[in-house]
């Protein structure tokens, strides 16, 4: 009984560690990170009092996304070719 006991504990003891570690359950520091892109995107960092800094900033890093997917497909197509 002592056994079993023991083996109990210790994997509460496991399951604590983990979900302290964050590999149990990573719903929390993926919404963080959702938030902070979100964030990021939106552009929450500029200075709220001027909105052309705000609007010149979502601008800028949005069109760097749409720039970094056509380079990524023009990427693909070059070397994907095989031709």
């Amino acid at each position: 009984m002592a056994d079993k006991d023991d083996l109990s504990k210790k994997a509460r003891r496991d399951l604590d560690k983990l979900q302290n570690e964050g590999g149990l359950l990573d719903a929390p520091k993926l919404e963080s990170k959702t938030k902070s892109v979100r964030g990021h995107f939106t552009a929450s960092d500029a200075d709220p009092s001027d909105p052309i800094e705000v609007w010149g900033t979502r601008i800028g890093r949005w069109l760097a996304v749409v720039v970094f997917i056509a380079l990524a497909i023009w990427l693909f197509n070059f070397f994907g070719r095989g031709e």
